[in-house]
């Protein structure tokens, strides 16, 4: 499974499962080991931790530490209008597989970065990500909202322009009681009650993915979002985090979702995760965010 930084907001928490049932090495007998990426860009943000690690063969118990891979040459890139490169940034393992860097930089919307890696003995890595136009949610948010009441929660948020393509959100709830006594009953009727270790999986809950074509959009650009009442996992005072994706993470989501069951196609026309990495699999993507809080009240 993936490592992720907290701020990612557990979009990926399922990847394990993708890489498993989608990847060409596991269709047949001949197992083939692939180099993963893991590493989100944050606008306005430093820049973030870079995960390398491989595959490991379905029957074999998965660790990160036992997959991490050492001695990568990593270096990420600000390219230009042309595709140059402008600015680089080396980045050290600190940490089994993880890289990081001591450069102070601040993710700029809207550019484009590379990431490169080499590994001796494989393939050149390579990946691009188009960081999405920052915006901010505004407006008066409720102190307290009755959970399922015809009172949804409404979001408007400022137009953030991405050139070429419309803008894809997710939103994540983040309770800060995380008790099973505060579970909503939808997630209380899934939940193990005999392995309480598990209740930390609900705290960072994410929606589907939402389309801001699905929204009313007003003459100043300005768009109106309601939050899913799904996305409420615990009742109680949670941070509601709006997030806009580049289309790396946008087309893993979708992918990830036939491929954990969201779709009707039969296992043998399920298509493979998109990765869109070169030499490698995993996800090197991209998002801006905004985080506003209120109370999700019991009826």
């Amino acid at each position: 499974m993936f490592k992720h930084p907290i701020y990612i907001l557990s979009i990926l928490a399922a990847v394990a499962i993708v890489l498993f049932v989608s990847c060409d090495p596991f269709s047949d007998d001949s197992y083939r080991e692939y180099v993963v990426l893991e590493s989100y860009l944050v606008a306005e943000r430093r820049l973030p931790e870079i995960y390398i690690s491989t595959t490991l063969p379905a029957d074999q118990m998965y660790t990160f530490e036992d997959a991490a891979v050492a001695g990568a040459t990593v270096t990420l890139h600000v390219l230009g209008e042309a595709d140059e490169i402008e600015q680089s940034y080396n980045f050290i393992m600190t940490d089994p597989g993880v890289y990081r860097s001591n450069a102070i930089h601040i993710v700029e919307p809207l550019r484009t970065y590379r990431l490169d890696v080499e590994i001796e003995g494989r393939e050149r890595i390579t990946a691009h990500t188009t960081v999405p136009d920052t915006f901010r949610v505004i407006g008066q948010v409720p102190e307290t909202i009755i959970y399922q009441s015809d009172r949804q929660l409404e979001l408007t948020i400022t137009p953030n322009m991405n050139p070429g393509r419309q803008n894809v959100y997710v939103f994540n709830t983040i309770a800060d009681d995380p008790e099973y006594e505060n579970l909503t009953p939808f997630y209380k009727s899934i939940y193990d009650n005999d392995d309480q270790s598990d209740l930390q999986d609900f705290r960072n809950n994410a929606s589907n993915l939402i389309n801001e074509g699905n929204f009313q959009i007003d003459e100043e650009g300005f768009i109106e979002l309601r939050f899913p009442w799904i996305g409420v996992a615990f009742y109680g005072d949670n941070q509601i985090v709006t997030n806009s994706l580049d289309r790396n993470i946008f087309d893993f989501i979708r992918s990830q979702d036939v491929q954990l069951g969201g779709s009707t196609l039969s296992p043998g026309e399920i298509p493979n995760a998109i990765y869109n990495i070169e030499g490698g699999i995993g996800v090197f993507g991209s998002l801006s965010a905004d985080t506003v809080r209120t109370n999700f009240s019991r009826p």
